[in-house]
């Protein structure tokens, strides 16, 4: 079975967006220059697009795939042909997304992330009806329904519901953000500040053409009135940007879920739907900027075996709400992930790890202030001796390691292990012991010296999640490892169970 006709526009589609700049500087802004660069470039880039629309149409029409019920069978490739098999079992998400091409012709895309790695570790439909989506998304579900155990009539009603299907019969929404959090997220995000990169080059482009004003025009021009009014204007211009571009991508956010799956809806010009089952999930991650820390808010993202990528707007898929309070984050992670316990009360790094901390050399400051001395810099022309800024970047350093240390705490259960830690920013780890592949240690001269070690615990995922913890206490790090040998118990009491 061949992809859908349309999905040759949809490349074509990409490959204009893609490249929109290069166009514009080719030809536009320099499309009357003689330069050989240009000159060249543009008839390169006009047989660059055709021998792309070719390659497109051939692979669209020699491209196929097909199913049964077990498995998707992809024939890819214009030249090298690859015939290759994945079963369902292996699809860890699923996401659908519907950007502003595909609401003009009533379509939408659907992606199958495997725990693969390589080229085939993603299955991707870009271009499908709704209806051919919500079936090849029953068919894994369905696959996956039938090969866990199932007691319960009405769970398995709950499976086979769309990720994308608008109703509350069998899902239960567990968080919609108000208008009010929006407007917070719209100024913690910082996203208005994107606006000035943009305006600051249009001006570089625009420049070159703004008439030369002499007499009152210029003197009108350089009062400070006129500057505060066009800042004023500015400010407002950015912080409505901001706040459109949360709504727009935020708007209609919704977290649900059913026995077996998480729902995560979003987006209002560009939608995506993000599904994952619970079983599936390998950990947590709470994650907390400068910003975010001073107005109580976090990220929550959830770990899997696959590794789905961020949408247009460079928010990964696969994170809840990224500005949830964080007595709101715990509280909806006991909903979704009732088999995890988020704790407040952790065990803090005794004082000589801070002690350990202060003491390891930072090659950063090392470096810097060596071309501080070399090239003795006078930013804005501001007489300022070297030193004075070496003295700063160290304060800054002794700042973020402080900080590490007194964010830096740990706990661990009979099941699960849960660290949190960072300076400016933060973030916090949770994950079950049977979830974890690998544990490593390693001990510097100066971790050797006041009894500490650096503790590193993998997950499975793509490409591997690894979470450190620096200055432990060797004797943790030890019964860390005691903990983690005491998995293989477990899991043959599970299998036996």
């Amino acid at each position: 079975m061949r992809y859908h006709p349309l999905t040759i526009l949809f490349k074509l589609y990409q490959l204009i967006k893609n490249s929109f700049f290069i166009i514009i500087i080719l030809y536009v802004i320099q499309g009357r220059s003689d330069f050989w660069l240009y000159e060249y470039g543009r008839y390169a880039y006009i047989v660059f697009i055709i021998l792309r629309i070719l390659y497109i149409t051939v692979s669209w029409w020699k491209e196929t795939y097909q199913w049964d019920k077990q498995a998707f069978h992809l024939k890819k490739g214009v030249f090298v042909r690859n015939v290759s098999t994945i079963p369902f079992n292996k699809i860890q998400n699923v996401t659908r997304q519907t950007t502003l091409f595909h609401k003009i012709f009533r379509f939408t895309s659907v992606s199958f992330e495997t725990a693969m790695d390589g080229a085939d570790d993603t299955i991707k439909f870009d271009v499908v009806t709704k209806k051919h989506a919500s079936f090849l998304t029953n068919l894994v579900q369905k696959d996956e329904a039938e090969n866990t155990d199932e007691t319960d009539n009405k769970a398995e009603s709950e499976e086979r519901v769309e990720p994308d299907q608008e109703t509350k019969e069998f899902k239960t929404i567990h968080f919609e953000p108000t208008k009010r959090e929006l407007w917070k997220a719209s100024f913690t995000s910082l996203s208005f500040l994107a606006i000035i990169p943009i305006t600051a080059g249009l001006y570089d482009y625009v420049e070159p053409f703004l008439p030369k004003l002499e007499g009152f025009g210029e003197s009108f021009l350089q009062s400070k009135w006129l500057i505060f009014l066009l800042s004023l204007i500015a400010v407002i211009i950015a912080v409505s940007f901001g706040v459109i571009r949360t709504f727009a991508r935020f708007g209609k956010y919704k977290i649900s879920s059913n026995e077996r799956y998480i729902y995560i809806d979003r987006g209002i010009l560009n939608e995506s739907n993000f599904a994952i089952e619970k079983r599936k999930v390998q950990g947590l991650q709470m994650r907390q900027t400068f910003m975010k820390r001073l107005f109580g808010l976090t990220e929550v993202t959830l770990i899997s075996s696959a590794s789905p990528g961020a949408n247009d707007d460079n928010v990964n898929v696969n994170s809840l709400y990224p500005f949830l309070p964080i007595s709101q984050a715990y509280s909806l992670i006991e909903q979704l992930l009732p088999e995890y316990q988020l704790k407040t009360n952790m065990t803090r790094l005794p004082k000589k790890a801070l002690l350990v901390k202060l003491l390891r050399p930072s090659y950063v400051w090392l470096i810097a202030t060596a071309l501080l001395i070399y090239f003795k810099p006078k930013p804005f022309d501001i007489d300022i001796a070297w030193w004075i800024y070496s003295f700063v970047l160290l304060g800054l350093i002794i700042l973020q390691r402080i900080l590490d240390y007194v964010h830096t705490k740990y706990r661990i259960d009979e099941e699960q292990v849960q660290w949190w830690q960072g300076g400016l920013t933060t973030q916090m780890f949770v994950t079950k012991r049977q979830r974890i592949i690998e544990i490593a240690t390693s001990q510097s001269l100066l971790q050797k010296l006041f009894g500490a070690a650096t503790l590193q615990m993998m997950n499975r995922s793509t490409p591997v999640h690894t979470e450190t913890i620096v200055d432990v206490p060797i004797e943790v790090v030890r019964f860390y490892h005691q903990w983690y040998k005491e998995r293989k118990t477990q899991i043959k009491k599970d299998e036996n169970g």
